[in-house]
C-alpha cells in the first residue's frame, strides 16, 4: 500500500523532530499539518530536513487538521493514511502494527494502549465505552489508520463539524458501512507541556458533554 504518515502539530518544536526523524526510519512518507502554531520559524528546520508540511493560517483543531491532511492524501493518491502524535506518546513500531489491519481490508484500524492514563481516565474511558456500544476501548487514540475509503467519507456532511476523532468520528464511520478495529500498541508519556486537546479541566467537561451527547443520540 502507497501509505502517508500524518502528523497535525501545535505547538509541538523542539521535541517534534526526533519523533520526525524516528518515523522516516520506516516511512519515507510523511506530512506535518501544522495547525495554526504560535511560532511558525520551525518550518524552516523541516524543510531543511526535506518534510513536507501544510502551513494552515489559523487553528481548525485536531480533527480539522487531519481533514486537511485527508485531503491532502487523496489529492496525491495514497491508498491510506496513519494519524500520528508529534507529541512523543506514538512509537514508530506501533504505526508498523497499523498496516496489517489496512491491508485486510479495514477503514478505520485503531492503535490502542489500556494502560495509558491515570485511574480517572482509565475509568471514564471505561464507562463511556460501555455505553457506546461500539467495541473499541481506547477511542481516544490519535494513532489510526484510515483507508482510502474512509478518508472520501470522512471529509463531508456531519463530519465537518466534530471536534475530535473519536467516538463521534466512530459513530459516524460505522453507521456509513466502514470497518473497524482494533490492534494493541504501547505508547510513551507525551514530552510535550500538555494535552492539545485537553489542556484543561473545561475542555474534559465539553468533550464529555459532547460524547455523552452523541451516545444519547445514538440511542433514541
Amino acid at each position: 500500500m502507497k501509505l502517508l504518515i500524518l502528523v497535525p502539530v501545535f505547538n509541538e518544536w523542539p521535541h517534534l523532530l526526533p519523533v520526525l526523524l524516528n518515523l522516516r526510519i520506516h516511512f519515507p512518507e510523511i506530512l506535518v499539518i501544522d495547525d495554526g502554531s504560535d511560532d511558525k520559524r520551525y518550518l524552516n528546520h523541516l524543510k531543511k530536513e526535506g518534510f513536507e508540511y501544510l502551513d494552515l493560517s489559523f487553528n481548525l483543531g485536531h480533527w480539522g487538521a487531519i481533514q486537511a491532511g485527508f485531503k491532502y492524501a487523496l489529492a496525491k493518491e495514497f491508498d491510506g493514511v496513519i494519524t500520528f502524535d508529534g507529541d512523543g506518546q506514538h512509537l514508530s513500531e506501533g504505526a508498523l502494527r497499523i498496516i496489517p489491519g489496512l491491508e485486510e481490508g479495514y477503514d478505520v484500524v485503531i492503535g490502542k494502549d489500556n494502560d495509558r492514563g491515570g485511574w480517572s481516565r482509565k475509568f471514564c474511558r471505561g464507562i463511556l465505552n460501555r455505553l457506546s456500544g461500539l467495541d473499541v476501548s481506547d477511542f481516544t487514540s490519535g494513532l489510526r489508520g484510515y483507508s482510502r475509503a474512509a478518508m472520501g467519507q470522512l471529509i463531508h456532511g456531519s463530519f465537518l463539524n466534530l471536534d475530535y476523532q473519536d467516538l463521534g468520528v466512530l459513530f459516524m464511520a460505522k453507521k456509513k458501512g466502514l470497518r473497524l478495529t482494533e490492534i494493541p500498541v504501547t505508547m510513551e508519556i507525551r514530552r510535550g507541556e500538555k494535552s492539545k486537546v485537553f489542556p484543561n479541566l473545561a475542555s474534559v467537561m465539553r468533550y464529555l458533554f459532547i460524547t455523552l451527547t452523541f451516545i444519547i443520540a445514538r440511542r433514541l
